[in-house]
Parts: structure tokens; sequence; C-alpha cells
């Protein structure tokens, strides 16, 4: 009788494993693990103090861990109010968290939304779950990632998830939802504006209605709206974004952008400024006037190419850009390179690029100089560029355009 409960008994357990690795239980449980391992990973990083910990984040989180909501009022901080509020809500509802730790929180769950929303989009290629989590463990597990936000405590992941976020909403035909997407990122961080020539091309070429881009200022308005409440004012909350650019000078911050191969002279800055101002705008309607006139149509892959070579180029042409502001095609590049697989290198590149572009501010560090990075930079681009317009003008096409774009909404 005892035998035969015991039959039973592993009878059920089979019959539950079968249904559970017919449900995906196998590919939840990598899911699990491979999570895991990055936040253990994450956790073993969270002790180290910064230069921006010491004399900008510490001394945000201590305000606002003084004086709550009322700290809002204040112009303490450079950020725009709705960082502000993630880290209040750290203060509120994990008060015996570690300090430099609290401040990280925020980056590493975005390093989670970034994560999955890549592992959304590449599923959105042929729907292969194997596939989309080899994506997601590439993102949770670049070094770049790691460094960004559960090393240094940086705040890169946090917008960028926002911009991932859009790309997915576009192929997935959800438009309004892109929209609001992009706003979140943007309340966040200036640098969201990374992706806007994808979003006007879309609209240049009929595909994105020009209402949905009123997401960006009602979204903007309803974040600094707690701000404004409590007593800051509302000019201050209008022009914060005005006051970041002027913040720095040199015309490249460690970033392996153009400009990292002009001399550091301070009294050519006031006139390569407006120049490199200039010479962004050129390039950005050069790549809007490519896209617009392309004959193919704008499929899923094509969007994906394009928002990373979208946020790959504006920091690369602009100048006062930092290291960091390649974050956004970092992540992207992850989901291009599943995307085209023959393109492997290209994220492996830009990350590795990034990653020793990190390595001179953090570490004080140079394995190659920036204007070698640059030019490694320079080539990718190059290479994403001459991919777009092979897809955008193949010679196949007869006619101008091709059938109207995948993305429905």
């Amino acid at each position: 009788m005892e035998s035969k409960r015991r039959m039973q008994l592993l009878a059920g357990f089979q019959g539950f494993g079968r249904k559970f690795k017919e449900a995906g239980g196998g590919h939840v449980g990598l899911l699990v693990l491979g999570t895991a391992l990055a936040l253990l990973l994450r956790s073993s990083l969270l002790d180290f103090r910064s230069v921006d910990y010491r004399f900008f984040t510490r001394i945000w989180y201590d305000t606002i861990r003084a004086h709550g909501l009322a700290s809002l009022a204040g112009e303490f901080s450079n950020y725009n109010p709705p960082y502000l509020y993630v880290i209040y809500l750290v203060v509120r509802f994990l008060p015996n968290v570690d300090k430099v730790a609290a401040i990280k929180i925020p980056s590493i769950l975005a390093d989670l939304m970034c994560a999955g929303f890549v592992y959304q989009i590449v599923r959105l290629k042929n729907g292969n779950r194997g596939t989309g989590l080899l994506a997601y463990m590439a993102v949770l597990f670049a070094p770049v990632v790691i460094l960004n936000g559960a090393f240094w405590g940086q705040a890169d992941s946090i917008y960028t998830a926002g911009l991932v976020a859009c790309v997915y909403f576009l192929l997935a035909g959800r438009k309004i939802l892109a929209l609001v997407a992009f706003a979140g990122a943007f309340i966040f961080k200036l640098q969201a504006v990374f992706l806007l020539p994808l979003l006007i091309a879309l609209w240049w070429r009929r595909e994105l209605a020009l209402r949905y881009f009123l997401a960006v200022p009602i979204v903007y308005l309803v974040a600094i709206l707690p701000a404004w409440l409590v007593g800051r004012p509302l000019a201050s909350l209008l022009t914060i974004y005005f006051s970041q650019v002027d913040q720095y000078k040199d015309l490249a911050i460690s970033a392996p952008n153009l400009y990292s191969w002009l001399p550091a002279v301070p009294d050519l800055i006031p006139l390569l400024y407006p120049a490199g101002m200039i010479l962004a705008a050129i390039v950005v309607l050069a790549f809007l006037l490519l896209v617009q006139k392309g004959r193919a149509s704008l499929t899923p892959p094509i969007i994906v190419e394009l928002a990373a070579a979208s946020c790959l180029i504006v920091p690369f042409v602009l100048p006062r850009m930092h290291q960091r502001y390649f974050f956004p095609a970092d992540v992207l590049s992850i989901a291009f390179g599943f995307y085209f697989p023959a393109y492997f290198y290209i994220p492996l590149v830009l990350n590795v690029v990034s990653y020793l572009s990190y390595q001179y501010f953090l570490f004080g560090t140079e394995t190659f100089s920036m204007w070698q990075l640059a030019l490694a930079t320079l080539v990718i681009l190059l290479i994403l560029v001459r991919k777009i317009v092979q897809d955008l003008y193949p010679a196949s096409l007869t006619s101008r355009r091709g059938p109207p774009l995948a993305v429905q909404g």
C-alpha cells in the first residue's frame, strides 16, 4: 500500500514536471536563476562610492531624508524632480538600507527593465523565448550596464529603460504607449532626445501622428506637478534642462566622439561649441532625410537598426557629451545584434569601447586613448549607416516605397 502511494506521488510529480516544461518552466527557471545571479553580482559592488556619490547624490539623499517632500521645493539638485521622487520613495519605504545601496537600487531595478524590454523586442522577431532569454542575459551581464548603475551609481539605465520600452511599443504597434514611454524617459534625463530622430523620421513618413507627441509635454507637466505644489517655482521646473546644458564647458568629457580628436584648448571652446551644435543639426537632418527618402517600408528590423543608429549618431556628433551618454546605444545595440546576427560584433565593440571609456573616469587608467576609442566608434557607426542605406534603398525595389509600415496602431 505504501509502495503504491509512493508510485502515485512520483507519477504526480512527473506529470507536474511535464506540464511545467510545456508551459515554459525551464525557461522561467533560467530566467529566475539568471536574474538572481545578476542581482547577486550587483550586490557585491554596492559599497563603491564614486565622486558623484560624495559630491552629489549623497547630498540629495540626505536632504530628502531630512526634510521629506518639502525638500522638493528647493533647488538642491540639478536633476529633474522625477528622479528625486524615486529617491524619496526609497527613503520612505527602505529607511534602514545603507545610503549608498539605497541610491543605487533604482538603477538596478531599471537594469531589469532594460533587459526585460530587450527580451520582448527580440522575442517579437520570431517568438523564440530562448533567444529572448539570451538577449535578456546579455543586457543584464553587460559590463557597462553593471558598472553604470550598481558600481558607479548613475541613473542612465532609468531613462534608457523608457527608450527601450518606446522601441518595443513601436514594434508592437502601440504608438501612443511608445510616445508615453519616450516621455517617461525624457522626464528623467534630457539625453532621452537621442531617440528623437527616429520618432521624427516616423512622423515625417506619416507612420506617427503628430498628436501622439503631445504625450511629451503632458507627461512632463504631470511629472513636475508635485514639486510645484510643494513650492518650487514653475519657471525653475520648466528650465532645468536649459541650465544643465551649460553645466560643463569641455567639448567632450571622456566621451569617444569626434570632439576627442580636437585639441583641448580652452580658448577654442567658445568658437567650436556653436560650430559643433550646427554640425550636429546638419548630421541629424541628413539622417532624417535618409530615412524619409527611403524606398523600403519601415519593418520592425529596420526600426531596431534605426533606433540603435539614432542613439549612436547623436552623442557622437554633439559637443559636451559624457562617456555615459552612449549607454542607450550600448543597450539597443544588443537588440540589434540579435536581430542581425551577422553584425554580432557591433554590440561587442560598442560595449567594449564604453567600458574602456569608463575606466579613465572611474579608475584613472587609460588602456586606449580616447581618440582611438572614438575611431572605433566611428567605424561601427559607418558600418551601421551603410546597412541602413542598403536596407532602405534595396536594388530590388523599383518603386519609391514599399507597403505601409508593419507596425500598426
